[in-house]
């Protein structure tokens, strides 16, 4: 693996690219079949130096160990800094590494050996921060990016929460994203993070020959201008449309990018997704209507962000709030709630959430929900969160055990009853609760936790589904 230059030197990279004239032995005369040798190096994948060494034992070993050296490359930030500010006996004329990976690249390509370049799987480009900025001062990085060939996943973040303006990099760089990485059809997993574009039509620039993506994962992406009128008004076909398995709608990225990919014009099928998580802070109308659309999804994630205000989801029409009954195939379903000591009760939100998994029409048609799972992210106030909070807090737990077992919320608890009668989550294998206790006090907080919170669900206890846990999150 090479990162930045840090985990594998220049001469350790050369060692492992070994020219024309190198006496590396064919293959080891033990007469074991190739196959049981890149097993037993397939065991070393993050074991680089046992890797490096593994590289250099024999021709036919040669290739199993580079497929795991240079499976990922991720280009970080360098640790000297740039600029005016740097003192002068501390400026040095060094290669850098993207340049030193490009004549790895080119050296390696001229030998009789192969190039490296088909073992290059995964890119990461990491922007640092201030003097640290190095994506538009790399001279060689548009020539490195034209130079990879077999790219699986491609990802762009910065090290920190301010955003790369993607307007204000070199338009060569650009060009080799946009032209030729993204255009690769080896190309299934792009990741953008901590972006900010100039309008919602950048982002279809970008998307637009993604043709064989089956992976987008979007966090912190934000347009300076997010109205829609910059997208083009053709409306592009299914066939032509990336075919996505799986997609990360990540936090503090603007809804804008839903409105892109519900657009008629948009690369992106939504309708094919089966795997769709949201982070959300508010619009929830949005989130909704992206959720509607995703019509094959099969495991949805839900993470309710810390400044949500649930107060402002009560308001919507009921059109405008999330429907489980119209993502018919839902199979898997995690929500991640960080509210749990905000003034905002968010179990009657979950309540309202499970009940659109039962049909308006067909209340006893059982839905394809096979587990849930809530995670609590609960910061415990000192000097300790008391048995009174715990108790208030899940009063209306009841609730979703009727929902989840098919009775009537408040009705007296009849022993047999859910497997007596037909009702929507009769396919309901596993429903896990689990709190993350952050900045816990005290020693062995989680167990004493499971002592003092006061659960009622006899429903979900009788169907021996239901499992709770507690852990301490702080180090």
């Amino acid at each position: 693996m090479y990162n930045s230059g840090l985990s594998i030197g220049f001469g350790r990279l050369q060692l492992l690219v070994p020219d024309g004239n190198a006496g590396l032995p064919t293959m080891l005369g033990s007469g074991l079949p190739q196959e049981i040798f890149d097993n037993v190096i397939d065991h070393f994948h993050a074991d680089t130096q046992t890797l490096q060494t593994c590289a250099l034992v024999a021709l036919a070993w040669l290739s199993s160990a580079r497929a795991h050296l240079f499976h990922r490359i991720a280009l970080e930030p360098p640790k000297n800094t740039r600029g005016a500010g740097a003192s002068f006996f501390f400026i040095r004329s060094r290669t850098s590494p993207c340049q030193k990976l490009f004549d790895i690249i080119e050296w390696s390509a001229k030998g009789r050996l192969g190039g490296i370049t088909p073992y290059i799987r995964e890119l990461h480009l990491c922007e640092g921060m201030l003097a640290r900025e190095w994506l538009a001062y790399e001279p060689t990085l548009p020539l490195l990016l034209r130079s990879f060939t077999n790219l699986r996943r491609f990802e762009i973040s910065r090290s920190a929460s301010v955003r790369i303006a993607w307007g204000q990099l070199p338009v060569g760089l650009k060009t080799a994203i946009s032209e030729h990485v993204l255009r690769l059809s080896s190309l299934t997993e792009l990741k953008l993070s901590s972006l900010m574009l100039d309008n919602v039509g950048d982002l279809e620039e970008l998307l637009r020959d993604c043709r064989h993506l089956r992976v987008l994962e979007v966090d912190h992406v934000i347009f300076a201008d997010e109205n829609v009128a910059s997208l083009n008004t053709s409306v592009r076909s299914e066939a032509h449309r990336a075919q996505l398995d799986m997609l990360v709608i990540g936090p503090r990225t603007s809804t804008a990018l839903i409105s892109y990919l519900l657009h008629p014009s948009s690369n992106i099928a939504i309708g094919t997704v089966r795997k769709l998580a949201m982070s959300i802070s508010g619009n929830f109308a949005d989130f909704a209507r992206l959720l509607h659309a995703s019509l094959s999804v099969e495991h949805l994630e839900l993470v309710l962000m810390n400044d949500v205000d649930l107060q402002e989801y009560w308001k919507l029409p009921s059109s405008n709030q999330f429907d489980l009954s119209q993502v018919p195939h839902l199979r898997n379903l995690k929500v991640n709630i960080d509210v749990l000591q905000k003034l905002d009760d968010p179990l009657p939100w979950l309540s309202a959430l499970l009940q659109t998994g039962i049909h308006s029409l067909y209340t006893t048609r059982a839905n394809a929900m096979r587990s849930i799972w809530i995670v609590y992210s609960l910061y415990l106030p000192a000097p300790y969160m008391d048995r009174s909070a715990n108790t208030t807090i899940f009063d209306r737990w009841s609730e979703v055990d009727s929902i989840l077992c098919g009775t009537e919320p408040g009705m007296e608890f009849e022993p047999g009853r859910s497997s007596k009668y037909p009702h929507s989550y009769e396919n309901l294998e596993s429903v896990k609760l689990e709190f993350m206790l952050e900045n816990p006090i005290g020693f062995g907080v989680a167990p004493r936790f499971l002592k003092e919170i006061v659960l009622e669900s006899p429903g979900l206890e009788e169907r021996n589904v239901l499992q709770i846990n507690a852990f301490d999150t702080s180090k």
